[in-house]
C-alpha cells in the first residue's frame, strides 16, 4: 500500500517505526503510545516534511486509534507533499 521501507527506531522496539520511502529518503515515524491520556493510541509524524502544514494544506502529524491508521494518515501526507513538488531529506 505505502511503499514505504520500514525500521524499527530502537533494536528492541515493537511499537515504535521509522518510515522511509524506496531510496531511502526519510518519511516519518509511528510509535504507541501505552499510558496516560493517548494510551493504546499511535502518535504518526511527518518528519521528512520540512513545511509548515499550512504549506502542505494536510497535518503533518497526529494521532490514530490503530497503527493502520497511522500508516495511512502519514501516507496521505507524504503523497500530497512529493504531489506538490516537495524535497526529500536523508
Amino acid at each position: 500500500m505505502t511503499g514505504f521501507v520500514w525500521s524499527r527506531t530502537f533494536p528492541d522496539s515493537h511499537y515504535d517505526f521509522l518510515a522511509r520511502d524506496a531510496d531511502g529518503y526519510l518519511v516519518g515515524r509511528i510509535l504507541r503510545h501505552h499510558g496516560g491520556p493517548q494510551g493504546g493510541k499511535w502518535a504518526w509524524h511527518a518528519n521528512g516534511i520540512n513545511a509548515a502544514p499550512s504549506t502542505v494544506g494536510c497535518d503533518l502529524n497526529g494521532m490514530a486509534d490503530t497503527r493502520d491508521e497511522a500508516i495511512e494518515r502519514l501516507h496521505a501526507a507524504w503523497a500530497k507533499w512529493m504531489e506538490m513538488g516537495g524535497h526529500r531529506v536523508l
